[in-house]
């Protein structure tokens, strides 16, 4: 991809992948000091800020995410006005979230998606409890295994919206499994047709990675039979 074009990077997956926690190892070098929007955080900002000036409990969580929209749809129309890269953490999983990629799309921007995933939801459901042990936030395991399959349904189907897609497995630090660029695979490891949420969440990926998997093996090569002698 030409970064010196104006790019949307979408940095998505589960709740749990870690995504917040790894994505600056995800960046490409053209976004090196660019801090993403990360739509939890700013969140959770706005909810301690709403807290303390004593408004209904109730009220909070709501107010706190229009506040956050608001101010996520100030920072990408500035970003489009002056043409810079911008890099979205969202999830995927609802019409809504695609929203902000069409707005970019809409003002000829590149987009890349770089998605963060782990193997198992309930590793998914026990990273957000660690998570909001430590004062982070909670998200209902039901809506964690939503978003889990949502997400993956919409990459499938939608994939054509991305110039270029990396596919990264979450379990430890962040590795490359599969990397897109306009609809053709140049990078696959095998491992990648191990994880079952691209063997059976991504079937479209599946069947690319399959050919270009068999594209790079090597012919085997016919050993010569061997003429024994003859016995004395």
């Amino acid at each position: 991809m030409d970064y010196s074009k104006p790019t949307l990077l979408v940095i998505s997956g589960p709740n749990g992948a870690g995504k917040s926690t790894h994505i600056q190892t995800m960046l490409p070098l053209a976004f090196e000091g660019i801090v993403s929007f990360d739509r939890d955080h700013m969140r959770t900002i706005f909810e301690k800020q709403l807290a303390a000036s004593g408004i209904p409990v109730n009220e909070i969580t709501p107010k706190a995410t229009r506040m956050m929209e608001e101010r996520l749809m100030e920072e990408m129309k500035s970003a489009i006005k002056g043409k810079k890269h911008f890099v979205l953490e969202t999830p995927l999983s609802h019409p809504d979230y695609w929203r902000y990629i069409d707005l970019f799309e809409s003002n000829a921007y590149q987009i890349q998606l770089n998605y963060l995933c782990l193997d198992k939801v309930n590793d998914c459901i026990a990273r957000v409890g660690q998570r909001v042990w430590e004062g982070g936030h909670h998200v209902e395991p039901s809506t964690i295994k939503g978003v889990y399959q949502k997400n993956l349904e919409h990459i499938n189907e939608y994939i054509s919206t991305f110039q270029v897609v990396e596919l990264y497995d979450g379990m430890k630090v962040p590795a490359l499994l599969v990397r897109i660029e306009d609809n053709l695979i140049n990078m696959a490891v095998t491992d990648a047709l191990k994880k079952n949420w691209i063997k059976t969440g991504l079937p479209v990926i599946t069947n690319k990675i399959n050919l270009y998997l068999k594209s790079k093996l090597v012919p085997d090569q016919k050993v010569p039979r061997r003429r024994l002698g003859k016995r004395l």
